[in-house]
């Protein structure tokens, strides 16, 4: 027994009045039984731990400050008390934890499972809960995980140096592997997952991309020819091109310079052949913007997207890894790669197929960043359509971010659809966005501003806890 529940209560929280001599004891996300004293026994978390002593109240007169000046003495402790608020998981039933629906009597007695050898998580776990991790302030206890809700999406957020990429690796993706799912990881840097997994890891050049990516690629680099709007003379010509000829390109041309050099010559060739027609008064601007804005294409900036592999030998099988190393290749040919990837898996959605494939985007925001651009925004298109319809065909996109909201973090629509939250220390930009996902079940939101690295409160539809449980996990390597 560590304390009593103080007054008022409720059906879903209650203040705990710690016992004399076990103020050291009792630590905040520890998880409590609350015996009530109408009739059940509910499990709870410890929160926004307070001490008070009615002799050391600052703000106003107080006797007992003043004699501790005057003498150098410490003040009675005979007022003084040690607090928590009890936020409720649910009441402890034959057949596990449900929801709670008695009022908690005041002074109703509490009790720790510290050295009990009991894990009071147990209780709320079922046949699809599989178990990884540790409650953060009791080791022994490991986590379950509702894997009924993994392909509803995963968001795990956290600044730089906070174990998100620890997380992936160590927690997230086994437990993915072992419950069934293929992972796909796309290690943007190339050093958070191809290392730790150099024999299930792929070069990004390796694989062949869509047709239409390139198009978008080649306009995203020759800044659309110097045209403001999408379409124009030569976007529609390099369109034709492309799709004329880009699989022999691919098949018979393979040095990069005179890929470019072949594509060139198709252009200009189409724009002669314009020349009589009513549009041909633009023919000389337009064979002079593409001399101009052409010279921006670079071999090696072509030569990422003549992979032959095709994107579908990257999909992993049930129980399989995979990573794409994308370090060797910049911004626009990573989010190339991405769009053909996302075609590749929503024509598989189309078909009615179950995928069973977790895929895992590490730094979200170069992705789905809060206002894209550019690619981006056609990324971003294709991460909202993954997540609406992926869930119902075991698709599991987790986005890794180092920031939630703003400019830090990932497009809003995208967020919604991340239905399990994994929140480490955070930048105090996301203080307001973490408020919303924590603060009602009373945690303290300045304390995630100093979080320990591999501490993450679990969150949503996979933590068959109603209220957040803060984790952790055996961090490996550096722990980044």
């Amino acid at each position: 027994m560590i304390g009593i529940t103080g007054s008022p209560t409720s059906t879903s929280s209650a203040p705990l009045i710690v016992l004399e001599g076990l103020e050291g004891e009792v630590r905040e996300e520890e998880v409590v039984l609350i015996e009530n004293a109408v009739g059940n026994k509910i499990l709870a978390v410890c929160r926004r731990g307070t001490g008070i002593n009615d002799n050391l109240k600052v703000g106003s007169y107080s006797p007992g400050v003043a004699y501790a000046r005057s003498t150098g003495s410490t003040p009675s402790r005979s007022k003084e008390s040690y607090y928590y608020t009890l936020s409720f998981i649910g009441a402890i039933d034959g057949s596990g934890v449900k929801r709670n629906d008695l009022i908690v009597a005041p002074g109703s007695r509490v009790y720790s499972f510290n050295g009990s050898g009991t894990n009071p998580l147990t209780f709320m776990a079922h046949e699809s809960c599989a178990f990884k991790g540790c409650l953060a302030e009791r080791r022994e206890w490991a986590i379950p995980f509702d894997l009924r809700y993994a392909s509803y999406h995963i968001g795990v957020f956290g600044t730089t140096g906070s174990g998100k990429s620890c997380l992936a690796r160590s927690l997230l993706i086994p437990l993915l592997r072992e419950s069934g799912f293929g992972v796909l990881v796309l290690d943007w840097s190339g050093m958070d997952y191809a290392p730790y997994f150099k024999e299930n890891t792929i070069k990004i050049s390796e694989f062949k991309v869509d047709v239409d990516v390139v198009f978008a690629y080649i306009m995203e680099k020759t800044r659309k020819f110097g045209y403001r709007g999408e379409v124009s003379t030569l976007s529609e010509l390099l369109e034709e091109v492309l799709a004329e000829s880009w699989e022999g390109l691919l098949m018979n041309v393979r040095e990069p310079k005179n890929v470019l050099q072949t594509l060139k010559s198709a252009l200009s060739a189409k724009l002669a052949k314009q020349e009589g027609s009513k549009d041909g008064k633009w023919i000389g601007l337009a064979q002079k913007r593409l001399e101009t804005y052409w010279r921006k294409l670079k071999p090696e900036d072509i030569s990422h997207l003549m992979g032959t592999k095709p994107i579908e030998s990257s999909l992993p099988k049930r129980g399989e890894l995979v990573v794409i190393d994308m370090s060797s290749v910049g911004s626009y040919e990573k989010l190339a790669f991405f769009l053909s990837l996302s075609e590749v898996l929503m024509t598989k959605i189309s078909r009615g197929e179950e995928l069973s494939i977790a895929l895992v985007i590490d730094e979200a925001p170069q992705y789905c960043p809060s206002e894209p651009k550019g690619l981006q925004t056609n990324a971003t298109d294709r991460i909202k359509d993954l997540c609406a319809l992926g869930r119902k065909h075991k698709l599991c996109l987790v986005l890794i971010s180092q920031g939630m909201a703003g400019e830090i973090g990932i497009n809003a629509a995208v967020r919604r659809n991340l239905n399990t939250q994994f929140i480490g220390q955070i930048h105090p930009l996301d203080m307001e966005e973490a408020s919303k996902w924590l603060s009602p079940y009373g945690i303290n939101i300045e304390s995630l501003l100093y979080l320990e690295r591999g501490n993450f409160y679990f969150i949503g539809k996979m933590n068959p806890s109603p209220t957040p449980l803060l984790i952790s996990f055996e961090v490996d390597g550096d722990g980044r």
